[in-house]
């Protein structure tokens, strides 16, 4: 929790809706007493929510049964709780279906309310009258705050005030405790350290005082510590994850930012290590480095240092395009470099690894078959280098003017440039050294102008 016990009471059962968020069917016939419409008070109580919390109720003003189980959020008056009683004082019921998940509790997938449509309601707010035409009605909208309550995640709180309190009483509005559970049901990843993902080797450790499932998910019993690395895509990419250990039960886990998750490794046969192959489209993703609760087998234990091993096994997409003049191009940047012929890519390498990097870049329809050249740059500390068309490397500095081409040519819908091959960094005597490439393009027509990418093809050495 984000709160002190003190503060605030609330109580979380950790079932939540993936993305906080989720869509209402909200279709109620008729008017109130107090001449508001069913439907804008549901709507108005939805809209509280969305503005005092994190979660975001959207609505669809359409009717859906909410006795039946599509999918889909309904809610409606029922004489009865879909063909069973109501309770006696029960003003309505959330019925709430779940979906599990691979960490914390089953996500809620589907939430109906079933308002008891024996019992008088109308629309007003403040105290409820001890008297008056209003005094054996119930207001519609704080029982729609308190129901909607449940769809977010939240369970009765008797101690504290708040919408959630079990019965219905003077609180027509959303207390700070009622705030205060949505924030700590849907912040579990702001409890945790979120690292950048190394493209390489990482090395790290799972021990005493790391964030845990419990406190990523935001409730449940499962204390296995978890590091959370984070990554982005800027196109299709084949990757490799390798958790690697020779004392910790390892489990990879690969999610989106919301907690979707992906794929996971989890087999405890064999040794502690784990490995997960994944094709990812192009965006943000959130790599879980795990372990499990209590020991499941005597090799392994659930604290201890470990390797994390990131292999790209298909070419880097080098993200948006870019240019000198601001021109544009849709054309479309890919590069590796890789010491097994192409069967994995990488930017870390040691000084005695045999290195070949090469580039392709898919043309922009409008420059195919055009007179142009393509061009290579490596940038280093304060230097600049560009690869010539007899395939070595040459200072930059001044740069030069027109830029140094390494192939001038017709311009084909798909150009491959091989950068270097058998490159045998300690051969050269650089046993440490990090070099950002960028690769572009020009036309003969405007040779001032040069079309490259925005994300650098990073190759770093080191022993």
């Amino acid at each position: 929790m984000v709160a002190s016990e003190s503060t605030c009471a609330f109580e979380l059962t950790g079932s939540k809706w993936l993305g906080a968020e989720t869509e209402f069917y909200v279709g109620i016939e008729g008017i109130s007493g107090t001449g508001i419409l069913w439907n804008t008070a549901f709507i108005t109580a939805m809209e509280e929510w969305t503005i005092e919390t994190p979660f975001t109720f959207t609505f669809k003003e359409e009717y859906r049964d909410p006795c039946t189980n599509d999918g889909l959020n309904g809610v409606d008056f029922v004489e009865d709780y879909c063909g069973s009683e109501f309770g006696k004082n029960t003003l309505g019921i959330t019925v709430v279906r779940y979906e599990n998940t691979i960490l914390g509790e089953p996500n809620l997938v589907q939430a109906d309310i079933i308002l008891n449509g024996s019992e008088k309601f109308d629309i007003f707010g403040g105290a409820l009258p001890p008297f008056g035409p209003l005094s054996d009605r119930y207001d519609f909208r704080r029982a729609a705050l308190h129901e909607l309550g449940h769809v977010i995640g939240l369970e009765h709180e008797d101690t504290k005030q708040a919408i959630m309190a079990p019965e219905i009483s003077d609180i027509d509005r959303l207390q700070p405790d009622d705030i205060a559970g949505v924030e700590a049901l849907y912040s579990g990843l702001d409890s945790c350290e979120i690292k950048d993902l190394n493209f390489g080797i990482t090395v790290a450790a799972l021990e005493t005082g790391d964030c845990n499932v419990k406190e990523l998910t935001v409730g449940g019993d499962d204390t296995s510590y978890v590091d959370i690395y984070r990554f982005q895509l800027h196109g299709t990419t084949k990757l490799e994850f390798v958790m690697s250990s020779p004392i910790l039960e390892s489990v990879l886990i690969l999610a989106t930012p919301q907690l979707e998750y992906l794929g996971v490794d989890s087999d405890i046969e064999g040794d502690c290590n784990s490995t997960l192959i994944s094709t990812l489209e192009a965006g943000n993703y959130l790599l879980l480095a795990n372990t499990y609760n209590e020991e499941v087998k005597e090799s392994c234990t659930v604290i201890g240092p470990y390797q994390l091993k990131t292999v790209l096994l298909s070419p880097q997409v080098l993200g948006a395009n870019s240019s000198l003049l601001g021109g544009s191009s849709s054309a479309q940047f890919r590069g590796g470099i890789t010491i097994d012929n192409g069967a994995s890519y990488g930017n870390r390498f040691k000084p005695e690894d045999s290195l070949d990097m090469t580039a392709e870049i898919t043309m922009d329809p409008a420059h195919i078959g055009q007179a142009g050249f393509l061009v290579v740059g490596a940038f280093l500390d304060d230097q600049i280098l560009f690869l010539n068309e007899q395939g070595e490397f040459e200072y930059a500095n001044p740069i030069p003017n027109p830029l140094t081409r390494a192939a001038s040519k017709v311009l084909g819908s798909d150009e491959s440039i091989t950068i270097f091959t058998d490159l045998v960094p300690a051969t050269l005597g650089i046993e440490s050294i990090v070099v950002d490439f960028f690769i572009g393009y020009g036309l003969d027509s405007n040779p001032e102008e040069l079309y490259f990418h925005q994300i650098p093809l990073n190759l770093t050495i080191s022993p």
